[in-house]
């Protein structure tokens, strides 16, 4: 009837379950104006007076996740073949799901195209099964409504990668006449139905009695993940596709139901490198994990491909991926965290950055940079610290812990101080014991660069003081105090206004072309300029070069220098410009591969020459059993004879450019082995 429900149309939406109250035999008040809901208490009437598991079994074009009831009689559209099972065959049908299922630990041979199991533990199950079944009838038939969920009893398979993941059958048959099921996720003491899980279930189900959510989105958390992989375009690499679903902007939001995933593929057609970012959502708590491709998938199609391995990939994994995720150590601090991870057969690496947790919601960087190929990789997670919510900052920061404090538009910043130094807006250079070492501008680059610096969407922003006076400095209206975090001594500021970098895309993007050049370096983000500066005291009077005077006395007279002073600045050092700390064993296994190899190519040069001594020949040596052991070469020669590739190495880096079919050809005549027989010490060539 519901099916045939799903066909009408009427005025009103209350109506469409109104009109079937008759139908089925029930009694509820109409109120007229509640929409949606009719059908929902509708349903609920239904269940009480009934037990047939098919008022469970619709489904919907559109993944729905939350209450087991259906919202609109539409979401019953092709149910009208749906059949209930009595309580007395249910058990038969349940074993006849679990043969087609190929559930439990089942052995079996083929005779006459039917499977007869031979295991008799899984014989022993079934029969158990079965006879479970048959002595719950009453509590398969009984529906019992609360605020706590609809409480009914059904067999459940438990997921084998998720413990709070199961697949409910329910007595009622499709129009194949197979058990009807549904997937569901425990919620606490409810469980809540969502869509269709791509996993395999392998193990008997279990009777259970559960309490079914009737209230939509009841237990659902929803979390939005914001994506900033700007400066991944940079080395061009470029969003070529999001599975399972596209999305678009740079904001997805994942359901806790659904345990949702989102795998965001990334290119580089000139680089040939590809790599996978997965954003899950995983029993409450967001996760990141990155997946390259081994082989660059060059056409379209093989990185749909590549997208959905990667998306199954980390959908099998995202339970331990989730272990693998930091943990804040406190409520209110700054910790991001990253990872660095190398990208094969290339000088690239991806590294994502993960944190900044405001209302619940989680933040993700891409980034895309050089890699000599020292890193430790699969690098784990590292913290990195970063500050946000202060003056705009051109993407992740680190600012260095300044003296002074003070409030611009409304936002309290930290400053240090200039201590004497010409400081300018752009600076960079080594800092070490307040001191900024100076090596260059960002904007005195953008001229070797050939950028427009005259653009204005590179022009510094000017902030405002939020009038931070004492109450001794009432009648002087265009002083402000820099408060000192470590002393008693204050810095009185007139006319001051703060100058930062832009927080815009130009600059980020800036900021990573200088990132390899500069990496490392600290950066002076805001300076603060004044036309007259000095020290005061808790009590506002003024401390200079050792004469103390009132702040507010007449003798006191403003500055009349033309030029701004710049006593304050905020240092800081870009996410960007961080580089992954090299791995010193795999550092020193590179170099040590490097010098056997030059020992090598060299063989041939230096041999007959006065060059050519002991050491040199011990050195060859050296290099030969090195490689030998790396590759395994000596279990091999027990096997294929002798190698004589190291001998004829020098020969073929002399040629010129090497082409594939050239290396080809070297490689074909490069191992020539003798035969060995194990024993004989008479080798023979074998060609």
């Amino acid at each position: 009837m519901m099916s045939w429900a799903a066909q009408r149309k009427t005025t009103r939406v209350e109506d469409r379950a109104y009109s079937l109250m008759g139908l089925f035999g029930v009694n509820m008040p109409m109120l007229y104006g509640e929409g949606n809901k009719a059908f929902r208490r509708l349903q609920l009437e239904i269940i009480k007076e009934t037990s047939d598991h098919s008022i469970f079994a619709w489904d919907t074009w559109m993944p729905r996740t939350g209450s087991v009831l259906a919202e609109d009689p539409n979401d019953f559209q092709g149910c009208g073949d749906f059949r209930k099972v009595e309580p007395d065959n249910f058990g038969d049908k349940l074993v006849e799901y679990i043969e087609q299922k190929n559930l439990g630990n089942h052995w079996y041979i083929q005779r006459n195209f039917r499977r007869i199991s031979t295991n008799p533990i899984h014989l022993c199950r079934l029969a158990w099964l079965r006879w479970r079944a048959r002595s719950l009838s009453q509590q398969l038939r009984t529906f019992t409504v609360s605020n706590a969920g609809i409480q009914v009893c059904l067999p459940v398979i438990p997921s084998h990668d998720s413990p709070s993941h199961f697949k409910a059958i329910f007595a009622c048959t499709d129009d194949y006449s197979c058990l009807i099921t549904t997937d569901l996720v425990s919620s606490g003491t409810s469980f809540d139905r969502i869509p269709n899980m791509r996993t395999t279930f392998t193990t008997y189900p279990e009777f259970k009695t559960l309490h079914l959510t009737h209230h939509q989105d009841v237990n659902e958390k929803r979390r939005e993940f914001t994506l900033d992989d700007k400066h991944a375009s940079y080395h061009g690499f470029t969003r070529c596709g999001t599975y399972p679903h596209e999305f678009r902007g740079n904001a997805v939001t994942l359901s806790s139901l659904t345990d949702s995933l989102v795998a965001t593929v990334y290119a580089n057609m000139n680089a040939r490198s590809c790599f996978a970012v997965g954003l899950g959502y995983y029993r409450g708590q967001g996760w990141v994990h990155i997946v390259y491709d081994e082989h660059f998938p060059a056409q379209e199609a093989d990185r749909t491909d590549f997208g959905g391995r990667a998306y199954y990939q980390m959908w099998k994994g995202r339970a331990k991926h989730v272990q693998t995720m930091p943990k804040r150590q406190r409520v209110h601090n700054n910790d991001h965290f990253t990872k660095h991870v190398h990208l094969p057969q290339s000088i690239w690496a991806a590294r994502v950055v993960w944190g900044r947790w405001e209302m619940d919601d989680f933040k993700v960087m891409v980034d895309v940079e050089q890699c000599p190929g020292c890193c430790d990789g699969p690098c784990r997670w590292t913290t990195t610290d970063s500050d946000y919510g202060d003056v705009g900052m051109p993407g992740l920061m680190k600012t260095v812990q300044g003296s002074y404090s003070l409030r611009l538009d409304g936002w309290e910043a930290r400053f240090d101080e200039c201590s004497g130094q010409q400081v300018a807006l752009g600076d960079y250079g080594d800092y070490s014991d307040g001191v900024l070492t100076r090596t260059g501008n960002i904007y005195e680059d953008m001229r070797t660069l050939g950028m427009d610096f005259e653009d204005t969407t590179y022009s510094p922003m000017v902030s405002r003081d939020s009038e931070q006076r004492m109450r001794y400095m009432r009648n002087q209206a265009d002083v402000t105090v820099a408060h000192s975090a470590i002393g008693d001594r204050h810095l009185a500021l007139r006319q001051p206004k703060g100058i930062s970098l832009p927080a815009n895309d130009s600059i980020v993007l800036l900021l990573k072309a200088l990132s390899i050049r500069l990496a490392g370096k600290h950066l002076v983000i805001t300076v603060i300029q004044c036309s007259e500066f000095y020290e005061v005291d808790e009590d506002g009077k003024r401390s200079d070069s050792g004469n103390v005077s009132a702040l507010g006395s007449d003798s006191v007279e403003p500055s009349t220098q033309a030029e701004m002073l710049t006593p304050l600045c905020t240092i800081a050092t870009p996410q960007v410009w961080r580089r992954h700390l090299a791995c010193v064993q795999r550092r020193e296994r590179f170099k040590s591969i490097r010098e056997h190899f030059y020992a090598l190519v060299n063989m041939r040069q230096l041999a007959g020459t006065k060059a050519y001594c002991k050491s040199t020949e011990r050195k060859t040596d050296r290099a030969i059993k090195f490689f030998s052991d790396l590759f395994g070469l000596k279990y091999l020669r027990n096997y294929i004879g002798e190698i004589t590739l190291f001998e004829r190495l020098p020969l073929m880096i002399e040629t010129d450019s090497l082409s594939e079919g050239s290396v080809g050809s070297a490689e074909g005549g490069a191992c020539r082995t003798k035969h060995v027989h194990p024993g004989n010490s008479h080798r023979n060539p074998r060609e």
